[in-house]
């Protein structure tokens, strides 16, 4: 029952990002976001440990999402906002404070494709820093209450501040490879390289057909040169067009390298579990990037301005 209830979950939130993607970028987009997310294999062995209740994983992009699309309507951002990207984050962390840094950079990218887009449009776009730094404040409150229940519990059950906070400590420092032995000759560039160039997982997978991760990035990168290629050939500005999609598509990118270099004990390690890290929000972001590009540079060459 806790199994069901978990992919329900996982997949609702999933929709609820496709229908902002929709009602964002284009439902073509949104068509291929959803494609990634049903047709990737890690998501699917992950819901079969309930450890990882990967519902959660979502939350604080949805909450960036909510706050980008209230700010939208209504030309501010109520203080309620905020709080539900405070909450987002410190409920996240109560499921497991793994992959945190992934978090952190999911409830931003909406915002900065705000920023970009406002950027691009010589719209005001301070107000969008403003609002990114107000919810990564936010976010990282979340975060620290979390740890504070913890603390909290460890007090509980060891009887003493002193052992709490050793036990807190000493498991925070390892995972980010401060106080790990294990494999302190592991450099940041061994972890890199065995992520992007050693472990050729597919991402995707549709009966025979796979995409790994080069191929996958090789096609987003191609997609934004041939449509930069058409949206000049047509005489308009590549810059507004793409630097917002660009901007989701380098951030998408970053969150699970940040894990990868924040924690490369873990990392190095648990390649097993690693992997999955692309799936949020990489590889639907990059399907997501890669349809809205190919309807982008069609457009621009059917449609002449």
């Amino acid at each position: 029952m806790l199994y069901t209830a978990n992919s329900i979950l996982f997949y609702a939130a999933t929709l609820c990002i496709c229908l902002a993607v929709g009602y964002g970028i284009g439902w073509v987009p949104a068509l291929a976001w959803l494609t990634a997310a049903v047709f990737a294999p890690w998501p699917q062995r992950g819901m079969k440990d309930l450890y990882w209740c990967l519902w959660t994983w979502w939350l604080p992009a949805l909450a960036g999402l909510l706050l980008c699309a209230v700010t939208r309507a209504r030309g501010k951002t109520p203080r309620w906002c905020y709080f539900l990207v405070f909450a987002a984050c410190l409920v996240r962390c109560m499921c497991g404070f793994e992959f945190i840094s992934v978090f952190l950079i999911l409830c931003e990218i909406p915002l900065v494709f705000c920023w970009a887009e406002a950027l691009c449009a010589r719209r005001p776009a301070r107000p969008w820093v403003g609002r990114m730094t107000a919810a990564g404040l936010c976010a990282l409150g979340g975060v620290a209450a979390a740890l504070g229940v913890w603390f909290l519990q460890g007090m509980a059950y060891y009887g003493s501040a002193e052992k709490s906070w050793a036990n807190l400590s000493g498991a925070v420092t390892s995972r980010v490879s401060l106080t790990d032995g294990a494999v302190s000759d592991v450099t940041v560039g061994q972890v890199l390289r065995r992520y992007l160039l050693e472990i050729n997982e597919p991402l995707v997978q549709i009966g025979p057909v796979t995409v790994t991760l080069l191929p996958l990035a090789v096609a987003v990168l191609a997609g934004f040169v041939l449509c930069a290629l058409a949206l000049r050939v047509r005489g308009r500005a590549a810059s507004r067009e793409l630097f917002p999609l660009f901007c989701v598509w380098v951030l998408s990118f970053a969150a699970p390298l940040s894990w990868m270099v924040l924690s490369k004990a873990h990392s190095y390690v648990h390649t097993h579990l690693v992997p999955m890290l692309w799936h949020f929000a990489f590889v639907p972001v990059s399907g997501m990037v890669l349809a809205a590009l190919i309807c982008c540079g069609a457009k621009a060459l059917l449609h002449k301005r």
